[in-house]
């Protein structure tokens, strides 16, 4: 299981912590290192999934940060699972070409493999985290589950349900 400690000690630079809490700033660190921490895990997943971005707008906030510094989110990337450029669209962008895309329905697999990727790599989800992630928020919600019972669903569902099924990610070396 990959922590939050590791996952910053792994991918944030001192200079980009620096970068984040100046950007970020009025939040307290805890939130600021919580948002990376998010992103950084969804990064780290995204290599096995493609499709909508599965998070809140402060997630993707952060995202938009990051790649401003061109030069340490291509290291960035490198470093990931995969070690592969991730590219970020706008949806606004995307419905130029797509005019369906707004309407179409969340790929309830896809979202829910990840889901299952996230709490295999990283551990239960988090009960302040999961505001952050749309599809695991919306089920607690409109299901009145507690996060110990979204983490104890996601943790006994079957290891494989899908060909997309997400693997166990290791640690950037």
């Amino acid at each position: 299981m990959i922590t939050n400690a590791q996952l910053r000690a792994t991918f944030l630079t001192p200079q980009m912590a620096y970068y984040f809490e100046r950007k970020l700033a009025p939040l307290p660190l805890a939130e600021v290192e919580a948002r990376i921490e998010e992103l950084l895990k969804y990064l780290n997943i995204a290599t096995h999934s493609h499709g909508g971005i599965p998070f809140t707008e402060e997630i993707d906030d952060v995202w938009h940060l990051w790649i401003m510094q061109t030069k340490q989110y291509l290291q960035l990337c490198q470093k990931l699972q995969g070690g592969k450029f991730i590219h970020h669209s706008s949806n606004d962008y995307e419905e130029y070409t797509d005019k369906d895309l707004r309407q179409r329905p969340v790929d309830l697999q896809r979202a829910v493999a990840m889901l299952r990727a996230y709490v295999v790599n990283y551990g239960p989800f988090e009960a302040d985290r999961v505001k952050y992630w749309t599809v695991a928020a919306e089920v607690t919600r409109s299901l009145g589950w507690t996060v110990d019972r979204l983490n104890a669903w996601l943790g006994a569902a079957p290891a494989a349900t899908s060909p997309r099924e997400e693997p166990a990610l290791e640690m950037a070396r």
